[in-house]
């Protein structure tokens, strides 16, 4: 049994074409909205869905989270209402292969980010998951049921899937603007309530960067500085992408800083 959760606010423009390309695999959505006023809820139970509110906190895995609870499937499909699945004639037997599978627990998914012009770049995400009561979902912002998934299973292995993730939410300039906007006030607040996370800190200044923002490289070498501290820097996985990041806005800016950026990498990340 497939649950796909949803959360969203005023998406009526796009919510049809998420919740329609997921309608085939479903076994039940639940749709939790964060304060739509316009026909997002509408449009959500017109497709089966299980519609709830949210008062949204500028939380998202709080959210998340509030659709999770609900969710009564064996599995949990995530997406957002501005993406849609894209799926072949392969993918039905593959979730009916999981019925009858108990050692797999997560599924990283290929996100192919729509940009303008139609060019397009990838990441890959865990969006499909066992349900679990200690899976959940982690983070404000680019929240992420990973962390919680690798202390419940410390050893767990992820698996692939044959489908695929179309995020239109970068597809046009006024998105953008506005997601980056929403982005950079939610991560100001994470790294005021977490001034110790090095990963808040390398969010902030990807996003920094993507506004053309000063104190990008400020924020991204604070991230460098907590991660090179701890002890389980390793287990970062976004360790390598920071410092390529740091490096390259930098631009032979400090050469001096740069150097050392390299000693210490080499070191802290053998």
């Amino acid at each position: 049994m497939i649950s796909v959760a949803v959360i969203g606010r005023n998406e009526a423009g796009t919510l049809g074409a998420t919740l329609e390309s997921v309608l085939p695999y479903a076994s039940e959505i639940v749709f939790v909205d964060t304060g739509s006023t316009d026909a997002t809820p509408m449009i959500a139970a017109a497709y089966g869905a299980r519609v709830s509110n949210f008062n949204w906190t500028d939380d998202f895995s709080a959210a998340r989270n509030a659709a999770l609870t609900q969710c009564t499937g064996r599995w949990v499909l995530t997406i957002d209402c501005d993406e849609v699945l894209i799926a072949g004639d392969a993918v039905k037997n593959f979730f009916e292969s999981l019925e009858y599978d108990s050692s797999a627990i997560a599924f990283t998914v290929p996100i192919h980010n729509v940009l303008q012009n139609n060019r397009r770049d990838t990441h890959f995400d865990i969006r499909f998951f066992r349900k679990e009561s200690g899976i959940y979902f982690c983070n404000p912002i680019h929240e992420s049921v990973t962390p919680s998934i690798n202390r419940l299973f410390p050893n767990v292995e992820f698996g692939t899937v044959p489908f695929s993730i179309d995020h239109y939410g970068y597809s046009s300039p006024e998105k953008n603007k506005k997601k980056l906007d929403r982005n950079h006030n939610i991560l100001r607040k994470w790294t005021e309530s977490e001034p110790d996370n090095p990963y808040a800190w390398y969010k902030l200044g990807l996003t920094l960067r993507s506004r053309a923002a000063r104190h990008a490289s400020a924020c991204l070498f604070k991230s460098f500085e907590l991660l090179v501290a701890r002890e389980d820097r390793n287990s970062f996985a976004f360790r390598f992408d920071l410092v390529r990041t740091l490096l390259d806005s930098l631009k032979g800016s400090d050469k001096a800083l740069e150097r050392l950026i390299k000693s210490e990498a080499a070191r802290a990340f053998p």
